[in-house]
Parts: structure tokens; sequence; C-alpha cells
């Protein structure tokens, strides 16, 4: 993904490393306590990271995987996440799942090294995996578990999360009212407008295919973009390739788009969204799109694909398809 001046503006930099990618932020030059603002929002990033982070040991989403009780209490932010992750589990008609720690590690995504599991392997990681295990009880900040080797891992999702919580300290502590704000150039939130351009944030998305073209711009004001796809995780074996993005339901890398990208209101569901879309398809995405009037979508369809001679863009957003 790349920002696009589209006019003479003058724009404030600012990033850090988090989550195993860069985070930045573009304010406006005018923006008076952007530094102040951009610096508090990162805080906020790493703050989050400490929580949610399946890497680090002693983060709180780490100490509820490893504990063996059916019902475990939480923190407010990791309660509300998993929350999320639940609602967005059952609209997506599982594509998206975050209950699928044990299947990201026996394919070698999480600490490696990466390989083609056996059936075998793959149905067992499947019978402990799944939201289908997950309950969330009545008692406060508490999620239950049918299975008590199901865990979490936040990939999918933890970032946009973490870009909704910066955003939403900027607006109510630091009173900003346009910035552009990404993690690892697939999750983005565009706020307000930069200067000269009321369409508002300018965002490429590059050719999955790496021709170094982009196949789309989109426009985000107040509004949230992610981009799943497996152009730059992946590994082969014997001539075929393997992606990252693992269909939860059948254990496999999901192989029905090139990309697929999801606008909407807030990062962390444009995030979860881009997910289920490459894994779904595009069928389902455009029923999906129907049916969910304020989420638009850019699948870039394989090149095996006959019926598709360019990006499919759904739903409402601003997008401007590239020739």
């Amino acid at each position: 993904m790349l920002f696009q001046q589209t006019a003479r503006q003058s724009l404030l930099h600012i990033a850090r490393r988090a989550m195993a990618c860069e985070f930045s932020m573009l304010f406006p030059g005018r923006t008076g306590n952007a530094v102040d603002a951009g610096c508090a929002a990162l805080d906020e990033v790493d703050r989050l990271e400490d929580l949610l982070s399946v890497y680090r040991a002693d983060s709180e989403l780490t100490r509820l995987n490893r504990s063996d009780l059916p019902e475990r209490r939480t923190v407010r932010e990791v309660y509300a996440i998993l929350r999320l992750c639940a609602g967005l589990w059952a609209q997506t008609d599982g594509g998206f799942d975050a209950a699928t720690a044990t299947l990201v590690r026996i394919w070698g995504f999480f600490r490696g090294p990466r390989r083609v599991p056996s059936t075998e392997e793959i149905q067992r990681a499947l019978s402990a995996s799944g939201s289908r295990h997950v309950y969330f009880p009545q008692t406060e900040l508490t999620v239950g578990f049918h299975r008590p080797d199901v865990e979490f891992n936040l990939g999918a999702i933890g970032k946009g999360y973490a870009i909704d919580g910066a955003i939403r300290l900027m607006w109510n502590g630091f009173g900003i009212r346009s910035c552009l704000m990404q993690a690892g150039q697939s999750s983005l939130f565009g706020l307000g407008t930069p200067p000269g351009e009321p369409r508002g944030w300018g965002v490429d998305i590059g050719d999955p295919y790496g021709s170094g073209r982009a196949v789309a711009r989109v426009w985000l004001r107040n509004r949230a973009m992610g981009t799943s796809g497996a152009a730059n995780q992946y590994f082969e074996v014997d001539g075929r390739r393997y992606g990252h993005i693992l269909d939860p339901r059948t254990g496999w890398p999901a192989e029905k788009l090139a990309s697929a990208t999801a606008i909407a209101r807030r990062a962390a569901e444009a995030d979860a969204l881009s997910t289920a879309f490459y894994v779904n398809g595009t069928e389902w995405v455009r029923g999906f799109c129907a049916a969910h009037r304020d989420i638009g979508a850019v699948l870039v369809p394989l090149k095996s694909d006959k019926s598709a001679c360019g990006p499919i863009v759904l739903g409402p957003a601003e997008v401007e398809v590239s020739a």
C-alpha cells in the first residue's frame, strides 16, 4: 500500500516498529500537537501488543491460552477483542477464526520451520481449533472453552485493533481530526482528509503478482482498509506454493483469490474481513457486501480465473481502478 499525494501539501511522518511491522502516521504539517499525539498513539500500540501478542511469554493472551480452566477471567481489552472475534467468526461463516493457533503452529507459520503437515496432523489440529469451542458465560470478563487445548492467535486482527485504539486516543485526547495511520502496509485508517483533497486519503493497492503497479486506489475518509494475500508470506514444496492464510474449516491454505481488500468503519473489522474475503472467495464476498451496505471490497482474482479480467470492486467505497 502507498499513500498518494494529490496536491501540494506538507506532511509530518511519525513511525515506530511494533507487532513485527512498522506502524506509521501522516499528519498535515499544520497540526501543532502531532508529535505528542503520534508518540502517545504509538505508546498505546505498544501497550496493546504487551497484552495481545502470542509471541510474548508474559502477555495476557499467552496466559489465557496456557490456562486449562474451562472458564478463564481476563482483562477488559482482551475480552473485548475476543468478543469481537466471535462476532466476526459468525458473520463470515467461519472464514475468519481467531481460535486457530494450533493450525498456524503445525504449518510452521508461528515460529517455524514451515512445512506441509500430514493429513492426520491437520485433522488433529482442526479438532483442537475453532471458535465453536469458545463461549462467553455471564461472569464478567470471562471466556469459556469447551476444549482446554483451544488457543487464540490474533495475527489477522491485532494490528487493526491497535490502530483503532490509537486513533481513538488521538481523537479524544489530542483533538486530532486528520491523520493516516498504517501498520505493515496492510492495515490502515484514514481520519478526516489531507490538505487539498476532499475525497480523503488516497491509498494504492499493490499488484499481488509483483508488477510494481497499483491495481486500484481507495479513498479513505473516516474509513479503514485491510488487505490480505499470500504474495509475501509463503513457502514452496515440490513446486507448489503454500500461503500463510489458512482456511480455518479445512486446515489448508486458502487459494481462491490473489488478494482481498476490505473497507470498513473500523480497522479491526477491515483486517478480519479481508482475511475472510480472501478465504471465502468472490461469490461469497458479493453476497456479504450486498447484505452489509457499509462494507466495501476490492478483490484481485487469480490469473487462472478466466472469468475475471481485472480487480472486482464491491460496496460503497470510492475506488479508482488502475488501467
